[in-house]
């Protein structure tokens, strides 16, 4: 873009050219989070913002331009997901697109402020910036690290800052007020621990920061995380009718990341195991996860959830099966849970997990492989209503390839409520009586953080699988030894594609 603006010397036609592609660049910077955000952060930028921080984005650009009025929001972005950057950017947005004359920003600690409004500055140098906008320090006034006083943009502008507890009437800068006042970060885990200092920090924040606001227009932007404990300002703001508030945890309802190109969800769930080993999963909730009841909501304490030994693996179990919790594969409908199970003495440990939204061929197709991995001769499907005609569909695959040697059951919940069978799951989990293996502990930790006994709609397909475990060793116990050989499987099984070689329409 700079190579192209710094052709405006080069003759009339590029003149009139980079007039039209100026124009069409500044409409981009403005509309755009992700467009400004590549103008700017040349260096750093790699790939899109998520839909939820582009939302974010839209809700306080949009009230920023309006010139009466007070707005207050209150954003819960998950720690290490860019939130300081994309507020860095919101304020340079603000310099450059909107009527705002102070803009204030708060943070926990003066050297916080002093950082923030540095690099606020060096985005405004940025030579992108310089050529298609102006060079914001010529008519520059004052130059502090907590101060900038400038003309720039048809008006006066002032960015100033100060830490937690500070004063913003210190600036009495021709009695200008603050017409923006950004808060990221100000209150600190510690802070929110102790009810004192919660409190305190509360009646400053409503005093004396934002009685010092413009008294017509304002917008108030509260950035930070949700704390386990009564004194978190973010709790208190999400449950405001005075604010409007949008949180988002790390992980969406159905298990994936909401930023999957700057931490995918197996980077995410390694973090929680790390939390989870040290005895604090509620780490991983409030500050990645945002979750108010730092998934405490099962009642179950997960740190005394028993690691599995090292030695009980594959090489020493006597039996093994793999469940399955169908779905309908459908991009609405809930995720299909495959999981093969290793038996240990009667001890059952969930060894592998695959969850997709499968159809009934690549059901058949991945539950296979994991049988043919593991050894094992016995697929149990959980058969209620329709989803017991995934049996006969497995018998005519196996039919056509001459798959020989695996046998496939069912196993159904006879009565028994689901969210009983999984407090039973849970209860002997808790005993030792059921296990986790280390690759799939960490996804089956977070969907057990977030099952609520006392509601029916919960996403439980791994608990599900958990739950029938003990079940079919009862119902199951010859099929479930471990003596399928290479000869009993059809080769032809390996290089099947259910889609087109076999020529069935699941």
């Amino acid at each position: 873009m700079s190579t192209l603006l710094e052709e405006a010397t080069v003759g009339e036609d590029a003149t009139v050219d980079v007039a039209a592609d100026r124009s069409e660049t500044i409409a981009a910077c403005k509309s755009s989070l992700d467009f400004f955000a590549a103008f700017i952060l040349t260096e750093l930028y790699e790939y899109g913002y998520p839909p939820i921080l582009k939302a974010m984005w839209e809700l306080i650009c949009n009230s920023a331009l309006l010139t009466k009025g007070k707005f207050r929001f209150a954003l819960g972005i998950p720690r290490g997901f860019s939130k300081t950057i994309m507020l860095k950017l919101y304020v340079v947005w603000a310099v450059l697109f909107t009527d705002k004359k102070f803009i204030l920003i708060v943070c926990a600690t003066e050297p916080h402020v002093i950082n923030f409004i540095a690099d606020v500055c060096d985005m405004l140098d940025h030579p992108n910036i310089r050529l298609l906008f102006g060079d914001w320090r010529l008519a520059q006034t004052k130059d502090s690290g907590t101060l900038k006083v400038f003309s720039f943009r048809g008006r006066n502008i002032i960015i100033g800052g100060i830490g937690q507890g500070g004063s913003p009437r210190g600036f009495n800068i021709k009695y200008i007020r603050p017409d923006l006042i950004v808060m990221d970060d100000i209150q600190k885990k510690e802070d929110s621990q102790n009810q004192e200092m919660a409190q305190a920090l509360m009646v400053w924040m409503l005093g004396t920061l934002m009685k010092a606001c413009h008294p017509r227009n304002c917008t108030f932007i509260f950035v930070g995380n949700m704390y386990p404990y009564e004194g978190c300002i973010l709790r208190k703001l999400k449950h405001s009718r005075e604010w409007l508030s949008l949180i988002t945890g790390a992980i969406t309802a159905d298990g994936k990341s909401i930023w999957p190109e700057h931490r995918d969800i197996d980077d995410l769930l390694e973090e929680l195991a790390v939390d989870t080993e040290q005895g604090h999963p509620e780490v991983f909730f409030s500050e990645v996860m945002n979750d108010e009841e730092a998934g405490t909501v099962s009642g179950i304490d997960v740190s005394k959830i028993p690691d599995c030994p090292p030695h009980l693996d594959v090489g020493s179990a006597q039996g093994g099966c793999v469940i399955i919790d169908p779905s309908l594969g459908k991009k609405k409908s809930d995720d299909v849970a495959i999981g093969a199970v290793l038996y240990f003495d009667g001890l059952p440990v969930l060894r592998e997990l695959n969850i997709g939204k499968f159809d009934p061929g690549k059901t058949i197709q991945v539950a296979t492989f994991l049988a043919i991995k593991y050894g094992m001769r016995l697929i149990v499907c959980e058969a209620v209503g329709y989803q017991e005609t995934l049996v006969y569909w497995f018998n005519v695959v196996f039919a056509q390839i001459e798959v020989k040697g695996i046998q496939v059951r069912t196993v159904s919940p006879e009565g028994m409520m689901k969210n009983a069978r999984i407090r039973d799951a849970l209860k002997l989990m808790l005993a030792g009586k059921l296990l986790l293996h280390r690759d799939t502990r960490s996804a089956a930790i977070y969907q057990i953080t977030q099952w609520n006994p006392l509601k029916t709609s919960n996403k439980d397909d791994i608990l599900d699988v958990l739950a029938y475990a003990p079940k079919v060793l009862n119902l199951y116990p010859t099929e479930l030894l471990l003596d399928v050989t290479d000869e009993s499987i059809s080769e032809d099984f390996e290089t099947a594609s259910f889609a087109e070689d076999l020529k069935i329409d699941f």
